[in-house]
C-alpha cells in the first residue's frame, strides 16, 4: 500500500497550541509528508437537521459588495456565539456558512444550533428568542423574513431528540504500528511528523480546528516527555464525528503508519492484529464508513458543530 499523497494544502502546523507546546528536538524534518487537510465548501454546508432556521428574502448587494461585517456590525456579529448564517448566490447552488468577512450573498439563511454547548436541549422560549434575532439581521439587512417552515415547539422537540443521542456517535478509528520499538525513539518520529505534545500522547493538528485530527499513543510505555522503555503498540486513533473528511484523516494517518514502519520497523494492523484492507491508503475502510454512517443515518455531518457536541 503506498503511502504518497499530493500535498493539497498549505502547511498549518502551529509552532505552539497553548499547553500542546513542546521544546522538544526532532531528528528530521518530515512534516511535509502530512501536508493540512484543506477545508472544502461541503464541510460548510448547512445541515439542516443541526438548526432551527428562517430564510431570509433576497437582496441585490452592493457594487462593489460590501461585507456582512461592515453591514451587521463587529458587535452583532461577536454576539452569533450559536447562530449561523449561510448563504448562496442561485436556488441550485448549496447553502454554505458565512462569516463577517465574507460578501454579502444573493440568498440567506440564519440558523439556530439545536444542541448547544450547555448540553442541554433547547427550550421552546429559546428558540421564541431565537426569531427575534433573525428579525434583527433581517432588519439590519433590509431584507424580508420568509415563512418559517416549522415552529419554535417543533424545533424544541427536534431539540430533545438530538440529545438523546448524546453518546452514539462516539466510535474511534484506530490503526496500530505492531512492534518492538523503544519510547524515545517513537517519540522522535512524532516530533519529525511535526506533531504536537499532548501530556504523554501526541496531536496531529492538519485541519481547522483546535482540536488534534488524530493522537498518538505508545503502549504500554506512555509517550511522556523524555520516557523510555519498551513499546509494542503506537496506537493511531481519531473520532470520525470530529472531522470533516474522515476519509482524507485515515489517508494522513495512514501516511504516518508507513512513516513509523520506515524508521522502525514493525507492522500496521488493526487493533484486533488484523490486517486492514488495502483501501486505507485511500481512506476507505468498511469500520471507518460505518461509523460516519451512524451520523449520516440522523441527518448530520461529521465534524458540524452539533455533531462534534453529540461525541
Amino acid at each position: 500500500m503506498s503511502n504518497e499523497l499530493a500535498p493539497d494544502g498549505p502547511e498549518l502546523q502551529p509552532d505552539l497550541m497553548g499547553d500542546f507546546g513542546t521544546e522538544e528536538a526532532a531528528s528530521e524534518e518530515a512534516a511535509h509528508l502530512l501536508p493540512a487537510i484543506r477545508e472544502l465548501p461541503q464541510d460548510k454546508e448547512f445541515t439542516p437537521a443541526a438548526f432551527f432556521h428562517m430564510r431570509l428574502g433576497n437582496g441585490a448587494p452592493s457594487d462593489p459588495p460590501k461585507t456582512l461585517g461592515e453591514l451587521l456590525g463587529a458587535s452583532l456579529f461577536q454576539s452569533l456565539a450559536d447562530v449561523h448564517l449561510f448563504g448562496r448566490a442561485t436556488d441550485s447552488d448549496p447553502w454554505v456558512e458565512v462569516e463577517a468577512i465574507s460578501p454579502e450573498p444573493v440568498q440567506l439563511i440564519v440558523a439556530q444550533e439545536l444542541f448547544p454547548a450547555s448540553g442541554q436541549p433547547m427550550t421552546e422560549d429559546d428558540l421564541s428568542m431565537f426569531e427575534m434575532v433573525a428579525g434583527r439581521i433581517a432588519k439590519t439587512l433590509k431584507r424580508d423574513k420568509q415563512p418559517m417552515t416549522e415552529d419554535a415547539a417543533g424545533a424544541a422537540g427536534r431539540s430533545a431528540k438530538l440529545a438523546t443521542l448524546k453518546g452514539k456517535f462516539a466510535d474511534r478509528y484506530a490503526l496500530v504500528v505492531a512492534g518492538s520499538f523503544d519510547a524515545a525513539k517513537v517519540i522522535d518520529c512524532c516530533l519529525c511528523l511535526g506533531m504536537k505534545r499532548r501530556g504523554d500522547t501526541f496531536g496531529w493538528f492538519g485541519s481547522v480546528s483546535d482540536e488534534p485530527t488524530f493522537v498518538v499513543r505508545g503502549e504500554p510505555t506512555a509517550l511522556a516527555a523524555a520516557a523510555k522503555g519498551p513499546v509494542s503498540k503506537v496506537v493511531f486513533e481519531f473520532a470520525p464525528v470530529m472531522v470533516a473528511q474522515p476519509a482524507k484523516t485515515l489517508e494522513r494517518m495512514f501516511t504516518a503508519c508507513n512513516y513509523f514502519v520506515r524508521k522502525l520497523g514493525g507492522k500496521i494492523v488493526r487493533p484486533d492484529g488484523s490486517t486492514p484492507p488495502e483501501t486505507v491508503a485511500r481512506g476507505e475502510d468498511p469500520a471507518l464508513a460505518s461509523a460516519v454512517k451512524k451520523v449520516t443515518d440522523q441527518g448530520l455531518r461529521t465534524g458540524n458543530v452539533v455533531s462534534r457536541r453529540l461525541a
